[in-house]
This record gives structure tokens, C-alpha cells and sequence, in this order.
């Protein structure tokens, strides 16, 4: 009874998060799209703009496949933060949790349906877009390996997984905006700690740093599989106090 109540609750979070999901789609798309594009003309556009770098980036398949993941990391970043500081927040401020915790769900089923649907809102038209990209890539270049693309894409998408829940931990105790502000906050440390060791080891932005391996070595070495599985603790951790904090928050 209790996971068909789960199912329920998951579905009702996913129709009500369709119209984020498909603006994020055409968003995404447009982004990916025009990475690649920029790249192809980019002679063209120096030129009609009269700019004059000294090493502009080569119209090649290499500096697209690069630009465009590098873009999608950091507009990644944004969109995960604003889309889940309010998943807990919006509700407890408006009062609307309370409606919704009225039916027979547990907390635990409420905010774990909620939490899946919101990031899938977010992630998903991220994934679609960048295969989107691959195939225009491939036609407008060269066809890169599929699987060379799909270990790039997997740590990024575990990565934006990650800031999700982080910023949803957030939203079950804080503001909207607080939960937004304190999450920039960690992701600025946690980026800044990154660049000493060994330090390093204690933020999630050393490991989502993979996939800029992958774009100049497509073997996949054991040290590799390593860092997704540290990656895949550092998504569980605040899940799990996302999932503790909301089943003990008064409401």
C-alpha cells in the first residue's frame, strides 16, 4: 500500500513539473545548439565582429564537444540551484504542505516522490539536449564514439543530482531565497577547495571534474569507475539528510 501510495504521489510530482521540464528542454537544446554553432562559424563571427584574437578557438569537433559540455556545466550550476531551493520552502511557506501531507503519505514518501520529480524535471531535458547534440555535432563534424559521449555525459549528470539534493536539504529548514543564497555559498567553497590537496578529496567538484578527462582519454580506467561511486556517496549523503530533516521538521 505504502510504495502504491508512493507511485501516486511521484506521478501527480511529475505532471505538475511538466511545463518546467519542457521550457528547460527548449532551453537546453537552444544552449547546446548554439555552442556548436558558435564553433562551426566561429571565423565568420570574429570577423563580423571585427575581433582579433590571437588563438581563437579552431572550428573543429574536438573544441565543440569541449565548448559545449563546459557550457553546460557551469548554466547547469544555475538551473539546478533555482530549481530546488523552493521543492520544500515554497510549500511550507504558502501552507500548502499541509494539504498535502493530508492524505495517507508518509513524509518520507512525500518528500523522497517530490525530490525525484523535480530533479528529473531538471536533469532529463538536460540529457535529451546534449544527445540532441551529439547527432548535430556528428553531422556537422565528425561522429564521436557513443561511448566516449556517455562517460562525459555521467558524471555531469550525477553532478547536477547532487546540487539538487544539496539545495533540497536546504529547502526543508531555510527561506527559498536563504536556501539559494547558502547553496552558492557551499558550491563556492566547495569549488574553492577543490584546487588544494589534499583537500580536494572533500569536495564533489573534483570527482564531477571527470568529464573533463574523458574529453582527451576515452579509455575508462578502474580510478575512473572510482570517482562515479564517490560521486554517487556525495549524492546519497545529503539525500539522506534531505529525507531526515523533513520527517523531523515541524510543520
Amino acid at each position: 500500500m505504502n510504495i502504491n501510495v508512493f507511485f501516486i504521489q511521484l506521478k501527480s510530482s511529475l505532471w505538475d513539473e511538466r511545463y518546467k521540464f519542457m521550457i528547460l528542454l527548449i532551453i537546453f537544446v537552444f544552449q547546446v545548439l548554439s555552442s556548436i554553432i558558435s564553433i562551426f562559424y566561429m571565423e565568420e563571427l570574429l570577423a563580423l565582429f571585427e575581433f582579433d584574437f590571437i588563438n581563437p578557438i579552431p572550428p573543429t569537433g574536438e573544441a565543440a564537444f569541449q565548448d559545449f559540455f563546459g557550457d553546460q556545466f557551469f548554466f547547469g550550476i544555475i538551473i539546478m540551484t533555482l530549481g530546488t531551493m523552493t521543492i520544500f520552502a515554497s510549500d511550507i511557506e504558502n501552507g500548502s504542505i499541509s494539504f498535502s501531507l493530508s492524505r495517507p503519505i508518509s513524509r518520507t514518501h512525500y518528500a523522497s516522490a517530490k525530490m525525484i520529480a523535480r530533479i528529473s524535471a531538471l536533469v532529463t531535458p538536460f540529457i535529451i539536449a546534449s544527445l540532441v547534440g551529439w547527432v548535430y555535432m556528428g553531422i556537422t563534424f565528425e561522429i564521436f564514439p557513443f561511448e566516449r559521449f556517455l562517460w562525459a555525459l555521467l558524471p555531469l549528470g550525477l553532478f547536477f543530482i547532487y546540487l539538487g539534493v544539496t539545495t533540497s536539504a536546504l529547502s526543508t529548514r531555510t527561506s527559498t531565497l536563504t536556501a539559494g543564497l547558502v547553496a552558492i555559498g557551499i558550491f563556492i567553497i566547495q569549488f574553492t577547495i577543490s584546487a588544494f590537496e589534499p583537500l580536494e578529496l572533500l569536495s564533489p567538484f573534483t570527482f564531477s571534474n571527470l568529464w573533463v578527462e574523458t574529453l582527451s582519454n576515452s579509455n575508462i580506467t578502474q580510478e575512473i569507475i572510482a570517482k562515479i561511486c564517490l560521486l554517487i556517496g556525495w549524492i546519497l549523503i545529503p539525500t539522506g539528510l534531505t529525507l531526515f530533516s523533513f520527517k523531523t521538521r515541524d510543520l
